[in-house]
């Protein structure tokens, strides 16, 4: 059983110009699992390669990259292209997928830094940065030994200061009836819950008397902001972007909010 070196395939998330995207590659060591019982190989040593690239009908340019040392979801890696600004949630171990995950922020013209630096049963559920990526909107929970969530929290970091402001949250999990979204001027957060939709507005969160009939994209850009795109060839990129998806309509009653992506 020896250790291989393998790869997925690779992944895009637009950026909020549609002619730059990123793309995440994600690499990882495999070996047969000594119980085949287990019904997939062992996995261990991941690390994601960042391209962005900048490219037209018959070219492409790879202008810069970036190394996680660990896995990474094209759904939560974001580029702003105005501001230079990368923003990845990516996992701390080799556990692929799980809530176990730090956010990482590379600005163009100060040291990328990452949170939370602690402590470390602090969980993210979900980023989003905000359309001109001036804050970053974090789903936060503390988490014991045993897996069990409490004290949830809504939380914006500033990008350029590093402060974080909180706000508490009921409860939150994965599921479609809870989500986030900005407004295309970034002044506004919608946060979805099942029994209502709270809005973030200078400093004050409160109950929304309207919102977005759609909670998935969470920002202008991303990967869920566009329809299917696709990597067809790698040397150099040939990639196929999918049409950028429209903006929500506003709405009053939570029964007429829609699963959009």
């Amino acid at each position: 059983m020896i250790w291989k070196e393998t790869n997925l395939t690779p992944d895009i998330s637009p950026s909020d110009q549609p002619n730059t995207v990123a793309i995440l590659e994600v690499f990882y060591e495999e070996k047969s699992s000594w119980n085949p019982l287990n019904g997939t190989t062992d996995k261990r040593n991941y690390r994601t390669k960042i391209d962005l690239v900048r490219f037209q009908q018959t070219s492409s340019d790879k202008i810069q990259s970036w190394e996680i040392p660990s896995w990474a979801l094209a759904e939560s890696a974001f580029y702003h292209n105005e501001s230079g600004t990368l923003f990845v949630l990516h996992g701390k171990n080799d556990q692929y997928g799980t809530l176990e995950q730090r956010l990482s922020i590379y600005p163009k013209s100060q040291a990328a830094y990452s949170y939370p630096a602690a402590p470390e049963n602090l969980i993210l559920f979900q980023i989003a940065p905000s359309p001109n990526a001036e804050s970053v909107a974090l789903i936060t929970a503390n988490t014991n030994t045993n897996w069990e969530f409490s004290e949830f929290e809504l939380r914006i970091l500033n990008t350029k200061s590093g402060l974080v402001a909180s706000y508490p949250l009921s409860f939150w999990t994965a599921l479609p009836m809870y989500g986030m979204r900005w407004a295309k001027d970034s002044e506004t957060l919608y946060v979805r819950t099942p029994d209502k939709v709270l809005a973030l507005a200078k400093g004050k969160l409160t109950e929304a008397k309207s919102f977005p009939n759609c909670f998935t994209p969470s920002t202008t850009y991303g990967k869920n902001a566009y329809a299917e795109s696709f990597v067809e060839g790698d040397k150099p990129y040939k990639i196929k972007l999918g049409k950028k998806l429209s903006e929500p309509k506003m709405i009053s009653k939570l029964d007429e909010i829609e699963v959009c992506r």
